[in-house]
């Protein structure tokens, strides 16, 4: 039986890591004999991963986790895609009365790890860079995606009557390879390059797995998918999707020689409309540049849990990772006026 503790080294690749060409199957896989032979096994793994979702969690469900997983992926080829160069990845964190003006205040934690809860793909005190992309026929902006997951209080039950948040623009410096977990076909809708990735995947998977075969792809993919975006934070849906992502870093570690620092995912706080990446740190500091960065103000408007949201400082290009903001808008809270000390 596989162990966490026992593996977590194998994931720690130091970049460049070795990136082989994700897209070829091997032969074991190609033929598609054990799938296709022992669906009734596979469908008990999957199965014994769902039934965690009402389990209490401990560290012996999440290795079992992490094993059926692990067991799955050497079945199933799963789909990749890739950042390119001069994509942008965006990311913003809420303004607590104070402004940033370095590049590691905007990026994943490097210094409160102590402080990092189990998020939807990251243990706790496990550092993972959460951003969001541009969608080809954007229905929910970028920004806006980013503001809501790194500031959930403004959709909460008392929200704040005015939040800063500080917007970053990051670029890809190489083709960083990516788990696509983008399966439902709402979100695909406004995304023709990924719904063009997904259904050539389908077609690929359809010659090479027989019709129970093909069924099993089908529902593991939508599962892992929908549970990416899953609105509650429930902590085993947590727990399931960080078993995910540990397991198919180290199949693919060990097996295939090669690195998948992240995942392509829908948005959790857009209800699936919005595009999320989650990245590994050697990845973000090997691959990402932030180029840019800005302050946006969402105000709430009176007698309603609605927002109203516009810029409320100058763009400022990021030199050496470092910026400083000269310019932003005051704003009343509280009887008094804010400045920010500017």
């Amino acid at each position: 039986m596989l162990n966490f503790f026992s593996m977590e080294a194998a994931v720690e690749l130091d970049f460049p890591a070795i990136f082989n060409d994700l897209s070829a199957i091997p032969a074991e896989i190609e033929l598609g004999t054990y799938l296709n032979d022992h669906p009734d096994v596979m469908v008990k793994k999957l199965d014994m991963v769902k039934t965690l979702l009402d389990q209490e969690v401990d560290d012996a469900r999440f290795n079992q986790a992490i094993g059926a997983i692990h067991f799955m992926v050497d079945k199933v080829p799963l789909l990749m895609n890739r950042l390119w160069p001069g994509m942008p990845v965006f990311r913003a964190r809420a303004n607590e009365k104070s402004l940033f003006s370095s590049e590691e205040e905007l990026s994943y934690n490097k210094m409160a790890t102590d402080n990092i809860a189990a998020g939807r793909f990251n243990r706790p005190l496990e550092p993972l860079f959460y951003g969001s992309l541009m969608p080809e026929t954007p229905k929910t902006d970028p920004v806006l995606n980013c503001a809501l997951e790194c500031c959930k209080s403004l959709v909460d039950d008392a929200p704040p009557p005015v939040q800063d948040i500080t917007v970053g623009r990051w670029i890809s410096q190489g083709w960083v390879p990516m788990i696509n977990l983008c399966f439902d076909e709402r979100h695909l809708a406004l995304n023709p390059a990924l719904k063009a990735s997904v259904d050539r995947y389908r077609s690929d998977m359809a010659k090479i797995f027989n019709s129970e075969g093909f069924a099993f792809i089908n529902d593991f993919m939508k599962f892992f998918s929908e549970l990416a975006w899953s609105v509650k934070e429930n902590k085993n849906a947590y727990y399931i999707l960080n078993a995910f992502f540990f397991a198919v870093r180290y199949y693919y570690a060990e097996t295939r020689g090669t690195a998948v620092p992240g995942i392509i995912y829908p948005s959790a706080m857009t209800e699936g409309l919005g595009l999320n990446v989650v990245l590994v740190p050697q990845a973000v500091d090997f691959f990402l540049k932030l180029d840019m960065v800005y302050m946006q103000r969402f105000v709430l408007v009176s007698a309603t849990k609605n927002y109203v949201s516009d810029p409320c400082s100058e763009l400022l290009r990021v030199t050496d990772g470092r910026f400083q903001f000269k310019r932003v808008r005051p704003y009343a809270a509280a009887g008094r006026i804010f400045t920010y000390g500017l």
